[in-house]
């Protein structure tokens, strides 16, 4: 009878880790990146950007050393690494975020409180798709400004955190498509 109950249990454990699995790897197919093309769409229609849900396609680590006391942390978890506590910011991938505002090709996006964003731009992928910008970039990190601190952030599911892209959903990026048509004109019937 326990023999029965444990191979129902592991059965069950097995089929939902694989349901699991299997919506991860279809969720590559529901987004796109967002483009240089896509966002002069947007504002040559007079669309509010602000409206647009955002997304990043790889899971960010944000890291910074706090020293020997725990400051006042708002979000986050505190680890305690070689006698220094060290605060980490977690993204994962696929999580959604919104617009915060555009200044020049840079787009802010906030992926949990105001003025906790990061900023993207179309600069270095061969297609214009909008990408993490940093600083004092070494070894496929990078520094930010996040929450009113310096961050060392990284990428944990791929080499460069440079190549992490901004996406949004296949059905938004429809949405925002305009079509065009070329009007024939009319003649006068005799």
């Amino acid at each position: 009878m326990r023999f029965k109950y444990l191979f129902i249990l592991v059965a069950s454990v097995i089929f939902l880790n694989s349901c699991d699995t299997a919506r991860m790897a279809t969720n590559d197919n529901l987004f796109v990146p967002y483009t240089k093309d896509l966002q002069d769409r947007v504002i040559s229609s007079n669309l509010d950007v602000k409206k647009i849900q955002f997304f990043i396609d790889q899971k960010l680590v944000l890291r910074r050393t706090l020293g020997n006391q725990r400051s006042d942390i708002k979000g986050g978890q505190i680890l305690f690494e070689n006698g220094l506590y060290v605060h980490e910011v977690i993204i994962p991938k696929y999580t959604p975020g919104v617009c915060e505002g555009i200044d020049g090709d840079k787009i802010s996006i906030s992926f949990e409180l105001k003025n906790n964003d990061l900023k993207f731009a179309p600069h270095g992928d061969p297609q214009g798709a909008f990408t993490l910008t940093a600083r004092n970039w070494s070894s496929g990190t990078g520094e930010i400004t996040y929450d009113n601190a310096t961050y060392a952030v990284k990428c944990a599911t791929c080499a460069d955190v440079a190549v992490t892209k901004l996406l949004v959903k296949k059905s938004e990026a429809r949405r925002l498509q305009t079509t065009q048509r070329v009007v024939r004109g009319r003649r006068v019937s005799n």
